[in-house]
Order: structure tokens, then sequence, then C-alpha cells
């Protein structure tokens, strides 16, 4: 189905995927006659792209953060007329060659095609950013977002008149401290893998175990990543977590046979080493397998969890339901979108969001 498309009269929003359902993020802002992409996201569920066939070239594009479901559909550059690509110097690092790229603050103000955005530390993964777009009343896009994070740094936004939200885990409200408690009794149970991303929660959970004096282990990839965040990516850092997790690299030990915890990356056990691990695992009835993050359908995540041999506790790298209502409170839209949420939830947040209006389908005017 083709997306609706803004009139020409006044600044518009058009979610073109990411809205009534996890999907890849995508969002188009019209503002006169300038045209910007909000984020271009693959997944997470494997082979999903948004259908931007009806989005036309665009002026920039501007990533909140690097991971896949919102930075890994540059493969439809070209439908979209390849235009520059806006992201933190982290994320810009990590785009394919040829790709031609600006870089936004961290925190600060900038300049995109004519129109002010301004950054903040998202608390979401290294090189993470909210936006907030002055076009209308003001724009703020959350992306992913976290104000729980013991790792990454998170800023709080200023008041905009519509704000794209996380909305990743509905109306759930549980907070990451009473997790712990769970993880604990996980971790003090034996030998377990944890498949993680190397980046985002990944370090977080190596950061929690070495200070709780525990003896973590870790694939290739994962240690590449701590590497590369003590040395490259202190300001998404807490003050002095760099510190921490330069030591985590350099002396946590390898996966080698079913040993203490055991942090092996991609988080859905579809490449990598934990898909290695999975493979060999799967069918024994140790170490214990947990996942902790989204589990796209079709994955060796979801059919070892179906099966029993997994099982699946959350770790928080998105906002409670209160973390999301404070934030309504505090930036005062009038209109809210719930993003990367399922549809089920919308009535209950919109009850949460009140008086704000939440607007999860079709063109909202800015």
């Amino acid at each position: 189905m083709q997306p609706a498309r803004a009139a020409t009269s006044g600044p518009a929003l058009t979610p073109i995927s990411g809205v009534a359902g996890k999907g890849p993020a995508c969002f188009l802002v019209e503002a006169g006659s300038v045209r910007l992409l909000l984020d271009l996201g693959y997944g997470p569920q494997p082979g999903l792209l948004p259908d931007v066939s009806g989005v036309g070239e665009v002026d920039a594009l501007v990533l909140s953060h690097g991971h896949r479901d919102h930075a890994g559909g540059l493969s439809l550059m070209s439908k979209i007329g390849n235009p520059p690509v806006f992201a933190t110097e982290w994320v810009c690092r990590g785009l394919p060659a040829g790709v031609e790229s600006r870089v936004l603050p961290l925190a600060g103000s900038t300049d995109i095609v004519g129109i002010r955005v301004d950054t903040g530390r998202s608390g979401h993964a290294p090189g993470g950013v909210w936006l907030r777009l002055h076009v209308g009343g003001g724009l703020l896009y959350m992306g992913d977002h976290s104000s729980e994070s013991i790792l990454y740094r998170y800023d709080a936004p200023p008041p905009a008149r519509t704000v794209i939200l996380d909305a990743s885990y509905g109306a759930d409200d549980t907070p990451l401290a009473r997790q712990f408690a769970s993880f604990d009794a996980v971790f003090s149970a034996g030998d377990v893998l944890l498949p993680v991303p190397a980046d985002g929660r990944g370090p977080e959970i190596a950061l929690y175990l070495a200070r709780r004096g525990c003896a973590v282990r870790v694939d290739e990839a994962v240690r590449a990543g701590l590497r590369r965040l003590a040395e490259e990516g202190r300001e998404s850092l807490h003050p002095g977590t760099e510190t921490e997790i330069a030591r985590i690299a350099a002396t946590a030990g390898p996966i080698d046979g079913t040993q203490g915890v055991m942090l092996a990356s991609r988080a859905d056990a579809t490449a990598g080493e934990a898909a290695r691990r999975v493979a060999e695992w799967g069918g024994a009835a140790r170490p214990a397998i947990v996942f902790t993050g989204y589990v796209p359908p079709g994955t060796p995540a979801e059919r070892l969890i179906k099966s029993g041999r997994a099982r699946y506790l959350r770790w928080n790298v998105h906002p409670r339901l209160s973390d999301n209502v404070a934030l309504v409170r505090s930036a005062g839209p009038a209109t809210v979108v719930p993003a990367f949420c399922e549809r089920e939830a919308l009535d209950e947040l919109a009850r949460a969001f009140a008086p704000a209006e939440v607007a999860a389908a079709g063109v909202v005017r800015l």
C-alpha cells in the first residue's frame, strides 16, 4: 500500500514504517520545499524493509542511531534520490563506503538543509540521539531511548508540539532495577549463554556482571565492541564507565566450552558466535540459554524459546510506560505518535498520554 502523502499546506509528518506494529523505523517530514527522512531501518523481522515506493526523492536522511532496525535499510538509498546522510560521528564511521555523510553533534544544535535540529543523547546505544526539529510547533523524534541505562547517558529533551516516542514495551512498566534480581538468579544458577548485540545492551550487561564481581566470557565481536566503546564512545557514556569497559575488554575470558556467563553476538542467534553456539548446544541440556531483547519471528531465538530449550528475560533498553508518561508530561505535546509497539497497546497508551492525542496512522500536521 502506498503511504499517504502530505498536502502542500503546512509542515507534515508521514509515518512510512514503524507504527501500529514492530517494524523498521522510517518517517517522512515535509516542511515547505524541504523533505527529510528520519531513519531507514531493516527488520527486526528477517527480510523486512520499509515500503518507500511512494516517498520519492528526499533532501536528507537523518539517522537516530546505528542499529539495523533504524539504519539497516541503506540498500534503498537509490529509491529516495541518494541523499546525504546526517548522523553522529559514531554512526557515520559505520556507514558503507561511498555514502555521503555529515556529522551531527551528540548534544547540540545544527542545520540540516535549512531546518534547525537539536540533538541529545538517547541512553540507548553509542552514538544514539533524539532529534528535535524546528518545524511547525516542534517535532521531537526519540528514536530508541532509555533513561534507565547504567552505561549510556540520557539528555532530557525540550518541549515539542508533536512527539514520536519509543513505545517498544507498550504499556509494560517493569523497571530495570527489578529485572536485576531475575538476572542475578540466572547468573548464580550455573553456566549460561546470553546472545546479545555487540553494542547496546551487550556491553551494559558485561558492566553489570563486572560490578557484581562475576567473571564474564565474551566472543570476539562483543570484545571488539567493548574496546571501541571505551576508545571512541566516551561521550555517549556515563562519566568513568569507559575505564570499566576497557578493563572488561582486556580481562574477560574467551568462550571456550560451557563455562560461566557467556555473552555472544548476534542477539537473535541468526549469525555470529551466538548462532554457532546455539547450533552446538541447542540439543543439549546445558548451558542455559537466555535471550534478552526483541525476539523476531522465524529466528533461532523464537524456535528455542517456543521449544522450552531457552527462556526470555528482558533487559530494558527502551522506556517503560511511566518513563514515556513522564516524557509526555515534560514535553507537553498536542500529538503523540507511539512507535514500534503492537496495535493492541494503543488504547492503553492513549489513556496514559491524555490529554495529548495519539496518532498511529496517516499524515500528522505539525
